[in-house]
């Protein structure tokens, strides 16, 4: 009621004092308006003068508003009536609670907007609980009435369009894909496993979040058979099929498997009764059916979230690269050589980006040396683009055989020595980076709001994808002669020398999702999360660290910019976290190569 008036003007409503004095009745409830209230808050104090003389509480708060906001209580305003309901205050009426089945018959009683002198809590939970049923029946018919519009105009417009209705009404139909490459694929399942559409995996497990979907859907689809069947007894489900989309929602087809008795006798002549008994049970059978329900589950409880803050591109970022041990030195000097080459044409820069190598106590001193050097030249290259570089001495207090401890510790000793109010993007020595990826860290990482976990493009075998030849050599060498030494060389060891550019292609590599050893964080955003670690726990990456908070999430996206080169990985298997070394695995199993390629070098073709 309240919504639906205008409450801009000053006035007070309620039920008018019997005597004709104007006042609203304290007992019965008021309602004021914003400048009503003004007015009484301005003039509180003319309330002091009668307030201590008068005997009645009551009466002297009545009094008080009616002088304070020199308003007369108004029973009706914009024609719409405060209606008051006194079938509780007669002496001989029962409790409310126990009336409400005989007052719910009065008209009067459902208009009503207060109900004064209850006498337990138990009346005006009585109450309360009734006009929600009300409320809701409305609700219900309201729903009722729109679904019954909604199936007219629907009809109106398949009249008009010559398409077929979309169900459930008022949804739309499913989106029509711009070209056969971005059809939706469904989704088979079971109540074990799930088979996706993905690259590198037919099927998984139905556990977790899938499994309470499925479970859920499997139940509203029993519910919607079982009320028109009784007769059926549950078996199973056969299998079902799911696909998401964005303006639908997500959508099932859900095939069930059900027995039923059914009778097979003929009709008999009922003057043999005990024959005709026997006969009907040898003529039970129970037969097998199937019924495919399509259920969906409409997007509901929307929320806009909250803006992103203003981000710019002239932050400055401090870049960390950890090299932890002796096989971390040659591939960290290739990254700074790439770093170099893109100076060769410099661009005059306002925004300051420091280069750091974090090298560990195992690093021999020569191998210090030289990455000094090449630090100094890539200064020297890239002077105009205000670069710094710096080395890093890095002293753990605990082992970093763990990939995740050692950037923990580089991290560290960074945000020690650079201050917290600055972006660090933590890079693998085996990065391969363009400069528009350090763009994208800045925009994407933002300060108490998001950290900026990228999806790198990993490269595969070199000797598996083809990368140590030449297109040239490709071409001139028979396909069984090349399967032969690429095997040759698997078996002896050889480390791969790639002869290809490494581009973003499939037969290259692939963007791995468990790929987490690339991030850019304020180092504010990084001293918080790293409180979740204890300095003890050994780890395979830091993704753990950030999950989980409520002050900032987790940005993820694909990113061709930011390549990692092939590299014998290790995982730590004595992390703490069973996922992480799990996760560790299976991207480890995954970047060896594609499937087809390991399947063109381990069977020979005929």
């Amino acid at each position: 009621m309240i919504d639906t008036m205008n409450w801009n003007e000053p006035v007070v409503m309620g039920e008018a004092a019997e005597d004709g004095s104007g006042r609203c009745r304290l007992d019965t409830g008021m309602l004021l308006s914003q400048p009503a209230m003004h007015a009484l808050m301005n003039n509180r104090n003319a309330c002091n003068n009668f307030a201590l003389a008068a005997d009645d509480d009551q009466l002297a708060f009545e009094k008080c508003i009616q002088i304070a906001t020199n308003l007369t209580c108004k029973p009706l305003h914009q024609g719409v009536r405060y209606e008051v309901w006194r079938g509780a205050e007669r002496a001989d009426s029962p409790a409310a609670h126990d009336s409400i089945e005989d007052w719910k018959h009065s008209p009067a009683f459902k208009r009503a907007l207060a109900v004064p002198r209850l006498l337990s809590d138990a009346d005006a939970s009585a109450l309360h609980d009734y006009f929600v049923r009300v409320e809701m029946q409305r609700a219900d018919r309201e729903i009722i009435k729109m679904e019954a519009e909604l199936s007219r105009l629907a009809e109106q417009e398949a009249r008009e369009t010559g398409e077929a209705i979309s169900w459930p009404p008022a949804l739309p139909p499913y989106a029509k894909p711009p070209n056969r490459y971005q059809v939706s694929t469904w989704e088979y399942f079971t109540m074990t496993e799930l088979f996706r559409s993905e690259p590198n995996q037919n099927v998984r497990r139905l556990e977790g979040k899938d499994f309470d979907d499925v479970a859920e859907v499997v139940v509203a689809a029993r519910q919607q058979v079982e009320s028109e069947e009784p007769e059926l007894e549950f078996v199973q489900l056969r299998n079902g099929y799911r696909v998401f989309d964005p303006r639908r929602g997500m959508d099932y087809m859900v095939d069930l498997t059900y027995r039923k008795t059914v009778n097979e006798m003929p009709e008999v002549d009922n003057r043999f009764e005990s024959d005709n008994e026997a006969a009907h049970e040898e003529s039970l059978k129970e037969i097998v059916v199937e019924r495919r329900v399509h259920v969906s589950r409409m997007i509901a409880s929307t929320q806009l979230m909250n803006q992103a803050p203003y981000v710019k591109e002239d932050t400055d970022v401090t870049v960390v690269i950890p090299v932890a041990s002796e096989k971390d030195v040659l591939p960290a000097r290739k990254l700074l050589a790439r770093q170099a080459r893109l100076c060769l044409f410099p661009t005059e820069e306002a925004r300051k980006t420091r280069m750091v190598v974090a090298v560990f106590p195992l690093i021999e001193s020569r191998s210090v040396t030289a990455i000094t050097n090449d630090m100094e030249e890539l200064k020297r290259r890239c002077k105009r683009s205000l670069l710094e570089t710096d080395v890093l001495p890095v002293h753990p207090a605990v082992s970093t055989e763990g990939k995740g401890t050692a950037a923990a510790a580089a991290l560290d000793d960074a945000v020690d020595r650079y201050g917290a109010n600055t972006i660090y993007l933590l890079l693998s020595p085996h990065a391969d980076v363009q400069k528009e990826f350090f763009d994208r860290a800045r925009i994407n990482t933002i300060k108490h709001y998001q950290v900026f976990f990228p999806v790198p493009f990993v490269e595969y075998h070199p000797t598996i994808s083809g990368m140590e030849m030449t297109e040239k050599e490709e071409k001139e060498t028979p396909t069984e002669q090349a399967r032969e030494a690429a095997l040759s060389r698997l078996r002896d060891g050889v480390e791969p020398k790639r002869k290809r550019t490494l581009i973003v292609q499939k037969e290259h590599g692939r963007f791995d999702s468990q790929d987490f050893s690339c991030f850019a964080v304020y180092g504010v955003d990084y001293v918080t999360a790293r409180a979740k670690f204890g300095q003890n726990e050994r780890r395979n990456d830091l993704i753990s660290a950030f999950l989980g908070q409520d002050s900032i999430h987790v940005l993820r996206a694909v990113e061709p910019t930011l390549r990692i080169r092939y590299h014998k990985r290790s995982c730590d298997m004595e992390s703490i976290d069973t996922e992480d070394i799990a996760r560790c695995l299976d991207s480890k199993k995954e970047n060896v190569a594609a499937k087809d390629q390991l399947a063109k070098l381990l069977f020979h073709e005929k």
